[in-house]
C-alpha cells in the first residue's frame, strides 16, 4: 500500500498489537514474576504460567492456590502492569520509524491503558521520544472509541491530515472514520490477544488493511 506523505501529514498509532505484539508483553511480565517467585519456590514456573494462560485459566489465581509463596494475586497483577518490559520492534517497524524520523514526519499515539504501563512499553521499544503527543486513556480520561481522544489532535494540530494505524476493529477506527481521517488496520497474524472481527459493519472497519509494515510504502511529496 502506498502512503502519500507531505508536510501536512500527521501519523497517529495505536500501541498494543500494532507497534509490537502484546503477547510479548505478557510473556515478559510472566518471566518477571516467575523470577521474583523463584527464590520462594526454588523453581522457575514461567512455562507453567504460559500453559495456564493458553488454557484460558486465571493464571495468578491458580499458581497462588497451588504454591506456597508470600506474594499476593494483587501484587502479581501490579508487577504485571508496571514492570519495565522486555519487548522490541520487529525489523519492518524499525525501518518504518527510521524513515519517518529521517523525514521529520509528525507522529502521535492514541492507546488505551494505564499511563505508566503504556509509557514503559514505549520506553522499552525505544520510541517514546519520537511522538509529538501521547493520548493514553488512563491519563486522558476516556477510552477509544470516544471521539474526544481523536478530536484532541484535530484541535491541537489544525490543518493537518491525519492517518490512524491500529488493529482493534471494535474500537480503533469508528471515530477516526467519522472524523474523515485515513485509517489503516494491521491484520492479526494469529498472535493478537484481542481477536479481530472482520464481520463488523463498515463504519468500524479500517479503510485499508496491511499484514505488517513491510506492505506500507511511504511516498514523500512536496505538495
Amino acid at each position: 500500500m502506498d502512503l502519500i506523505i507531505n508536510k501536512n501529514t500527521f501519523l497517529v498509532f495505536d500501541l498494543d498489537d500494532t507497534l509490537y505484539k502484546e503477547i510479548d508483553f505478557l510473556k515478559s511480565a510472566y518471566r518477571h514474576i516467575a523470577f521474583l517467585l523463584e527464590e520462594d519456590l526454588d523453581d522457575y514456573i514461567y512455562e507453567e504460567m504460559i500453559e495456564l494462560y493458553e488454557e484460558g485459566a486465571s493464571t495468578f489465581d491458580v499458581i497462588k492456590e497451588k504454591y506456597d509463596f508470600e506474594m499476593s494475586v494483587k501484587e502479581m497483577v501490579h508487577e504485571y502492569r508496571y514492570h519495565l518490559p522486555t519487548i522490541s520492534l520487529n525489523r519492518e517497524t524499525e525501518l518504518l520509524f527510521e524513515e519517518l524520523k529521517s523525514k521529520e514526519v509528525m507522529m502521535g499515539v492514541i492507546t488505551d491503558g494505564r499511563g505508566e504501563s503504556q509509557r514503559n512499553k514505549l520506553h522499552a521499544l525505544g520510541i517514546l521520544d519520537l511522538f509529538e503527543d501521547l493520548i493514553i486513556s488512563g491519563e486522558f480520561g476516556s477510552e477509544k472509541p470516544d471521539e474526544a481522544n481523536f478530536k484532541y489532535y484535530n484541535n491541537k494540530y489544525p490543518n493537518k491530515s491525519f492517518t490512524y494505524i491500529g488493529d482493534n476493529f471494535k474500537k480503533d477506527f469508528l471515530s477516526p472514520n467519522k472524523l474523515a481521517w485515513r485509517t489503516i488496520g494491521i491484520l492479526d497474524n494469529g498472535q493478537n490477544i484481542h481477536k479481530q472481527d472482520l464481520g463488523l459493519s463498515a463504519e468500524f472497519l479500517p479503510q485499508h488493511t496491511i499484514k505488517d509494515f513491510s506492505e506500507l510504502s511511504l511516498k514523500f511529496s512536496n505538495s
